[in-house]
């Protein structure tokens, strides 16, 4: 029994194996590929496709990119063809949809008098929806640039003013410097 006692109490001894290796390649590898994505990221220009896919009872974006001197204007205009079969007054609808097309991609410089026709427009177009039972809703989308807040601010100050114009829905959305916007 005694030789069974001394058998249980000897250790298997492992051999070390030492990480140091694979932890270094490991690292060096890591910082490679973090070095790879920081150069990619600020060499390469962007470009930023904006689309969306709209079904009944969703809000259309009416887009307006602040740019840091002019605005860029993209008009929804592919939806106010089923909103015009809906209403009963179609000739409002196919008025502000022949003014659109002309205006698509259109750049500014912001007067009072553009930003207040853009914003009656889009209260005229709900309104008509509205009154069809048709589910559509245009609200306007800014894309901010660096250094396009003043632009910004001058377009919003307008809109106090204007008590009428209160009720359509804003969105903000922060653009990259290096990202070029293209519209479908």
């Amino acid at each position: 029994m005694a030789k069974q006692r001394n058998k249980r109490i000897q250790y298997d001894r492992g051999i070390d194996v030492s990480l140091f290796p694979f932890l270094s390649i490991f690292l060096c590898v890591m910082g490679v590929l973090s070095f790879l994505n920081i150069l990619n990221s600020t060499v390469l220009p962007r470009k930023v496709v904006m689309t969306g896919e709209v079904g009944q009872g969703y809000k259309v974006a009416y887009q307006i990119f602040c740019l840091p001197d002019d605005i860029i204007i993209v008009p929804p205009i592919e939806h106010l063809v089923a909103l015009r079969q809906a209403v009963t007054d179609a000739s409002v609808i196919e008025e502000i949809l022949q003014k659109r097309r002309q205006q698509q991609r259109a750049f500014l410089m912001p007067t009072e008098e553009v930003i207040t026709d853009i914003f009656k427009e889009i209260q005229l177009l709900n309104y008509h929806a509205r009154q069809a039972n048709f589910l559509y809703e245009e609200f306007v989308l800014f894309g901010l640039y660096p250094n396009s807040a003043d632009i910004y601010h001058t377009i919003r100050q307008i809109l106090y003013e204007n008590e009428e114009l209160l009720g359509i829905s804003i969105g903000l959305e922060a653009l990259d410097a290096n990202w070029t916007v293209e519209t479908p």
